[in-house]
């Protein structure tokens, strides 16, 4: 290689380009301070290269797709086929218009983009490879947000998160093992589109409502679900699995296996054994609230830091991490992250189940609102429920689970719900427009006094002591 012959003075430099990286550099920009990004791969990161772009792209096929069911309804007739060539050429087109945007953000915000493997030298220094050339860098600070992967089998039959959706044809089987949002989420794309899916899987950490609500649209959906403990997985021609439950062996085969498993934080390849960043045993990076590690200087967000691998955090972080170091009084105070799946119907889960807030000594009230009561819901042809929990003493909100059209547009809603720390009251008051999904959520609330208009009183105001 070809070494730089000095090294070059540098003000902020952020590693990675991913969600965390690029909105962290934006922000840091904006705040008067001179970024250098340093990408080794494509700006946008795995996230949007790889990741939760093109994973949503072939959500969104699906959805259209089981849309036309209550398109018929509505009078429209016509004969669908589905092209997989296509979707991957608007898979790609997508990635490539949202990559070109951000981009062309760095460029109009004035950050100088680097492209290649960068690595720790000294506490203060930083090495760039890319090919026959290698740059240093000194600076003055740092944040390292080079993100995660997925792992990556032997097998090209075994696909990870990436690899699953960088497929050109659609898989005429697909076994998945996993109970995280992305195994649900793949789950029901594929099948809808119209792979033949089964799904290996115990447990789904939600509250037991949705929960329950989930299996049953599995069945509605023809996705084979089995529980049990995946003992063997052999990958040959097809790949086969095989689960005991109860002393009991079965055997499942398709073309490819996605297996789900936690992400690798990329931090082992930086070098910061050699200046003295502190690990974890996961690979990730302990920091304070404002992403600071024990090098007063060196920061870190996102997935290499402790935490949930989900780039609503990624991008929190990266925001207040820049205004901290951009001499803003940064909030360091950690928000509620809802969980969303882009599933069929779309989940959004946010705040306390009913079991960890009775753990936590609330005496609680619930109450549940069917979408099929609520005239928007039921006018396209939707279904599913709006779930509140609350403070029996306080009436404070504590949790929101709702599984239903329109999940996703009110999960912003929810947060805000939460993080304003309101009361029932609070979400009552409020005039929403009519017919809407959010009178869905009032009424949810309304129902816990038992005053909800489309309920009858039966369902309404069930209240659990801790």
């Amino acid at each position: 290689m070809v070494v730089g012959e000095l090294t070059q003075e540098r003000d902020l430099v952020i590693l990675g380009g991913g969600p965390a990286g690029y909105t962290a550099a934006i922000r840091a920009s904006q705040l008067g301070r001179t970024v250098t990004l340093i990408e080794q791969a494509q700006i946008g990161g795995l996230c949007l290269n790889k990741g939760c772009i093109p994973s949503k792209v072939v959500a969104h096929a699906a959805e259209v797709k089981l849309q036309t069911k209550h398109m018929t309804a509505l009078g429209f007739s016509f004969h669908t086929t589905h092209d997989f060539s296509q979707l991957v050429e608007y898979r790609e087109r997508t990635i490539r218009q949202l990559r070109t945007g951000v981009e062309a953000l760095c460029q109009t915000n004035a950050i100088e983009v680097v492209h290649g493997t960068a690595s720790f030298l000294a506490d203060d220094r930083i090495g760039v490879e890319l090919g026959h050339q290698f740059d240093t860098y000194r600076f003055n600070d740092v944040v390292i947000a080079t993100g995660s992967h997925s792992i990556e089998q032997d097998a090209p039959s075994v696909l990870n998160a990436e690899q699953l959706y960088q497929l050109t044809e659609l898989p005429e089987r697909l076994v998945i093992i996993g109970q995280d949002y992305i195994a649900i989420e793949a789950a029901m794309s594929f099948q809808a589109l119209g792979t033949s899916v089964t799904l290996i899987a115990d447990a789904f950490d939600f509250d037991p409502s949705l929960d329950k609500e989930l299996r049953r649209l599995f069945k509605k959906q023809k996705i084979q679900l089995v529980t049990g403990t995946v003992t063997a997985i052999e990958a040959q021609e097809d790949v086969t699995v095989t689960v005991v439950k109860q002393g009991q062996e079965t055997t499942w085969s398709a073309p490819f296996l996605f297996h789900s498993l936690p992400r690798v934080p990329h931090t082992l390849e930086l070098g910061l054994e050699r200046i003295g960043v502190t690990l974890a045993e996961d690979g990730t990076i302990p920091v304070d609230p404002f992403g600071q590690t024990n090098r007063p200087h060196i920061y870190a967000i996102g997935d290499v830091t402790p935490g949930p691998a989900i780039a609503t955090r990624a991008i929190h972080e990266a925001k207040r991490t820049a205004e901290h170091l951009g001499g803003q009084s940064a909030d360091a105070t950690v928000p509620y992250y809802p969980t969303i799946i882009r599933s069929l119907p779309p989940i959004v889960s946010i705040g306390l189940t009913e079991q960890t807030a009775t753990d936590a000594g609330h005496s609680l009230r619930t109450a549940q609102f069917a979408l099929n009561a609520n005239g928007a819901t039921t006018i396209e042809g939707g279904s599913g429920f709006i779930k509140v929990i609350s403070d029996a003493t306080t009436s404070l909100i504590l949790g929101i689970h709702m599984i239903g059209e329109g999940a996703i547009e009110l999960a912003g809603v929810f947060a805000q719900t939460l993080e304003l720390h309101a009361k029932e009251e609070d979400v009552r008051f409020p005039v929403m427009p009519h017919p809407s999904r959010n009178e869905a959520f009032t009424e949810a609330v309304e129902a816990l006094l038992g005053q909800a208009i489309h309920l009858p009183p039966r369902q309404q105001d069930v209240l659990t002591k801790s």
